[in-house]
């Protein structure tokens, strides 16, 4: 009985190891293809953050998030950025209208629950986030766009530009949707090749970028067909065409120098023929974005 037992104990160890050995062949196979396809899909470091702004107020000095702090990036942009706006006459304001220039001294800060408006000659104003949440009166301005009042500011604002009136608004958040382009990345190296091409300096805050992009290669952005920053993945959408915004320096002043240089030195769009710098992204991941994250390129365009 003991010679059968060792015998079918034998033949059965031996179709174990029969039975084993396509199943490491299939093993050994696959770490083998893994080794080789795998490099190809590994994300390349292509930079890092080296700043990071939120414009909560559109037209208004951005903020900028400090180095160690975090700012949640969702589908809809980055929190609270361009949220709100400023209307005259039922029309978005832009900053950058002659007679308007005295909202370059509103400065814009945020805690954990406030906005702080400031200008030399006011007192404070503190705008409790609460207010975005909040059932303000509805309107719309001319182009269709739905908004809601901010209550007990259109007053400070008005006072600040000589008595014109402005209404501060929101977008109540039903209504705001997905952009196509709500991040805007710039290279730093950019723009000191364009300074250079150009044979001046500019300062950066004339772009706003979301994104300061401490890159490899000037205008390497334009490249990204889709990256990772911090817990976030964007995808390329259009490179950004540029206006006269870009004439007016952030303390207000005006020239022409900035624009001439756009038109003389860097791409036009094919569709507006508009000179181009800097690139906008969509989110297709959202997470957590900090000064100092890496940008991992997923793929090239």
């Amino acid at each position: 009985m003991s010679t059968m037992f060792d015998t079918f104990k034998g033949s059965f160890a031996r179709l174990r190891d029969y039975a084993l050995v396509p199943a490491i062949a299939l093993r050994g196979s696959l770490v083998l293809w893994s080794s080789l396809i795998c490099p190809l899909f590994q994300p390349e470091e292509v930079g890092e953050v080296g700043e990071l702004f939120v414009h909560p107020i559109r037209a208004l000095q951005p903020v900028q998030v400090t180095p160690g702090n975090s700012w949640l990036l969702t589908q809809t942009g980055f929190w609270l950025d361009k949220r709100m706006c400023m209307l005259h006459n039922n029309e978005r304001l832009k900053h950058t209208t002659k007679g308007w220039e005295a909202l370059y001294g509103v400065g814009v800060s945020l805690t954990d629950d406030t906005v702080v408006l400031s200008h030399a000659s006011k007192p404070d104003l503190v705008i409790p986030l609460s207010v975005l949440d909040g059932e303000g009166e509805a309107l719309k301005c001319s182009k269709g766009n739905s908004y809601r009042t901010v209550p007990g500011v259109g007053d400070w604002l008005t006072d600040v530009v000589g008595g014109r009136e402005i209404t501060l608004v929101y977008s109540p958040e039903g209504a705001v949707v997905p952009s196509l382009d709500p991040v805007l990345i710039i290279g730093q190296n950019s723009l000191s090749e364009f300074e250079e091409i150009a044979g001046h300096t500019m300062e950066m805050e004339r772009f706003r970028p979301n994104i300061v992009a401490v890159e490899k290669q000037p205008f390497a952005d334009e490249g990204w067909a889709e990256v990772k920053v911090g817990e976030a993945v964007l995808v390329f959408c259009h490179r950004c065409t540029r206006c006269s915004i870009t004439n007016v320096s952030p303390e207000g002043i005006r020239t022409d120098y900035t624009m001439d240089s756009l038109r003389e030195k860097r791409p036009r769009c094919e569709k507006t023929n508009k000179p181009v710098f800097g690139s906008y992204f969509k989110v297709k991941c959202p997470g957590l974005v900090r000064p100092g994250d890496k940008i991992m390129l997923i793929k090239s365009q």
